[in-house]
């Protein structure tokens, strides 16, 4: 399985890709709303359906999923209101249908496809008589949920939803986000679920947890004690992310960047130079400890990707390494044995691209 390489600068302006790269919509008449990530393809009527009197109601028995995005279309309509909107299972008011045809999978995976047909879309329909929102998968069904409450216009007893008929699907099979979780103050947990529900919102699918040092790993009790997530947490923002259809995934260092864990005494021997920054290849404690992280990390992260860094390694090349010998030639062999445990764990591979990319001492290593 070959790694996929990777470049920060995709991730850390993402955000900006989620909710202002979306223009290719055929919009006909005028657009009563700004909806962002813009459908792409939207059909707006004259006239509008009341909030007030609605309720919400499955074409299908619901799964755990669709009952959580009807709970969010409700509980996000009641505020526009200021009424309740309640979810039923049966009824024959007026009503938002959420129909869902088929059984795609809540999470993205390894080999995600776009187009109309996709497990993310959606289709939606605003009528006078109701609303209704078709997708193939829950994680459809909750993007059209988001759609739908951008949509509301005026609050209390004036919330209307306008005449539409809405077709979208994702441009990007991967809308990811990442956040730095080893410089300045690390957030608290609720801090992290509220950047959750706003990535969320604006239908984004990946959410990296950028961490160096700063998640608990069994054996490594000695480094940053009073600075890093517990698994219990960690598990606990998964499960939040999944709801919301977003995978959280590890994205760790596992060359560079390691000098909180070599400025302990009892693992300086494995950075080069002692105390330093980055792994030293020659040491023959290297890949059983790599091969402990990887283990851990996939036990307490369900994605099926991993991301292990590999960026701005200052000393490759440049001091300890055996004369003669191709410092790069380590740091690929590395590279190559932490994709290989990664897909015996059922992993695809990350990371970052700059080393390759950018060092043409690299360049006569096409693997």
């Amino acid at each position: 399985m070959k790694p996929l390489r990777t470049n920060k600068s995709l991730f850390t302006s993402v955000l900006l890709c989620c909710v202002a790269s979306f223009g290719w919509t055929a919009i006909t008449h005028a657009e009563p709303m700004q909806l962002l990530p813009r459908p792409q393809q939207a059909h707006y009527g004259k006239g509008a359906l009341p909030v007030t009197g609605l309720e919400i109601r499955f074409e299908m028995p619901p799964t755990e999923e669709d009952r959580f995005a009807a709970e969010q279309l409700a509980a996000g309509l009641s505020a526009k209101a200021q009424t309740a909107v309640e979810v039923r299972d049966t009824g024959d008011g007026p009503a938002v249908l959420l129909s869902r045809t088929g059984e795609g999978a809540t999470l993205p995976g390894t080999n995600e496809i776009v187009g109309l047909n996709s497990r993310e879309s959606y289709s939606l329909k605003v009528t006078k008589k109701g609303a209704e929102i078709t997708a193939p998968s829950s994680a459809g069904l909750f993007y059209g949920v988001q759609t739908l409450l951008q949509m509301v216009e005026g609050t209390g007893a004036q919330a209307k939803l306008p005449m539409a008929e809405i077709r979208d699907w994702p441009a990007l099979a991967y809308r990811g986000f990442m956040m730095d979780f080893s410089h300045g103050q690390l957030l608290r947990i609720p801090e992290i679920k509220r950047q959750i529900d706003l990535l969320a919102r604006y239908k984004a699918n990946q959410y990296f947890f950028y961490s160096e040092c700063n998640i608990e790993i069994e054996g490594y009790e000695l480094v940053n004690p009073d600075a890093r997530y517990s698994r219990a947490e960690i598990r606990d923002i998964i499960d939040y992310a999944r709801q919301r259809h977003m995978d959280v995934v590890p994205c760790i260092e596992m060359y560079g960047h390691m000098h909180d864990l070599f400025r302990v005494e009892k693992f300086k021997d494995l950075g080069l130079p002692l105390y330093g920054e980055e792994f030293d290849p020659r040491n023959p404690r290297m890949f059983p400890m790599m091969d402990d992280w990887i283990d851990q990390m996939t036990k307490l992260f369900p994605s099926p990707w991993i991301h292990v860094g590999f960026d701005e390694p200052w000393s490759l090349g440049k001091i300890g390494m055996t004369p003669g010998k191709d410092p790069f030639q380590g740091f690929v062999d590395t590279l190559a044995h932490l994709t290989e445990q990664s897909a015996k764990h059922g992993r695809r591979l990350m990371f970052w691209a700059d080393i390759m990319n950018g060092a043409s001492t690299l360049s006569h290593h096409p693997e």
